[in-house]
C-alpha cells in the first residue's frame, strides 16, 4: 500500500497522526484483553521484576494490566509479561498475604 504523505497539509497531517495514534491505542488494548482471557483472579504467576524473577498471586484483572500481589507489595503488570505457574515446587514457597 502506498501512501504519498508529501501532498498532505499540515492540518490533515495531524488529522492522521491523531487517527494513526487512537488505532494503535485500540490495537494494544484489544491484545491486553485478549492476553488477560488466559489468567484468573488467584493464579500463581511469575514475571521479571528488575533483574529478578517475581512470584505472586493475581488479586485483581484491570484493563490493561493485571493487579499482582507478591511478597514484596503489589505490582500492576501487563499481561504479556506474565507466565502462569502450574505448580509449586516443593523448595520454593509463596507466602502472600492478602
Amino acid at each position: 500500500m502506498e501512501f504519498d504523505i508529501d501532498k498532505l497539509s499540515r492540518e490533515e497531517l495531524l488529522e492522521l497522526n491523531h487517527r494513526i495514534v487512537e488505532r494503535l491505542k485500540y490495537l494494544a488494548s484489544r491484545e491486553a484483553l485478549e492476553l488477560s482471557k488466559k489468567f484468573k483472579t488467584g493464579d500463581i504467576v511469575e514475571f521479571r521484576g528488575g533483574k529478578n524473577m517475581v512470584r505472586g498471586i493475581i488479586i485483581r484483572i484491570n484493563r490493561k494490566t493485571m493487579s499482582i500481589k507478591t511478597n514484596e507489595g503489589q505490582w500492576n503488570v501487563h499481561p504479556q509479561f506474565l507466565k502462569k505457574i502450574e505448580k509449586i515446587e516443593k523448595n520454593r514457597h509463596l507466602k502472600i498475604i492478602k
